[in-house]
């Protein structure tokens, strides 16, 4: 095995790397969820799985919290995407989603990538196919269609995830910039970049 053959994946990696399957999933003429229901739970895990990697590794490298802390009861051993999502927030002094939703996707460029995000981390709509994605039953045959939902239209879905595994960098400055100032208190969360 030479060095190219040892590549570790990080999580910017693998957040790209599940979004990216997901893309392909509704790539060309867009029919093989419609052709083949049982791809659909997989499509929908593929971009819960890389919001999850996102929001660990956002949360890990500016220092909200420690890889041991996500896999603990309160984050769903890890898979609860609005339990990391409050974890952050509330490390950063918050008593909201919104700053991490508008760190997570300051850089995207699809107008609904924010509204997209949310929706997936706290929206009513998506509240049950969250659930059965950190029961890990979503991936695993064990559901019917009422335990998920989808955001339509799937292309935009697909973008606002990709864009957000993208741009995780930037969102990890972000955050870190409000996380060095958080002793502040403060709702008002300025970004800067120099």
């Amino acid at each position: 095995m030479n060095q190219q053959d040892a590549h570790i994946f990080d999580f910017e990696e693998a957040a790209l790397a599940y979004a990216i399957t997901a893309e392909k999933m509704i790539e060309g003429d867009g029919k093989l969820l419609e052709a083949e229901p049982a791809v659909v739970p997989i499509f929908v895990t593929m971009l819960y799985q890389s919001l999850e990697i996102s929001l660990k590794h956002v949360g890990i490298e500016s220092n909200l919290f420690n890889r041991n802390e996500t896999f603990k009861k309160q984050t769903k051993k890890g898979h609860g995407v609005e339990d990391l999502a409050r974890l952050a927030y509330e490390r950063l002094g918050s008593s909201s989603y919104d700053p991490i939703i508008a760190a997570m996707t300051y850089n995207n460029c699809g107008h609904n990538s924010a509204l997209v995000i949310r929706e997936m981390i706290y929206g009513d709509r998506m509240s049950k196919t969250r659930e059965v994605y950190a029961s890990r039953r979503l991936g695993y045959g064990e559901i019917g269609n009422s335990d998920f939902a989808l955001i339509n239209p799937l292309e935009e879905w697909v973008c606002a995830v990709k864009e957000t595994a993208e741009n995780i960098q930037k969102a990890i400055d972000i955050i870190s910039q409000w996380h060095k100032s958080s002793s502040i208190n403060s709702e008002n969360f300025l970004i800067r970049f120099d």
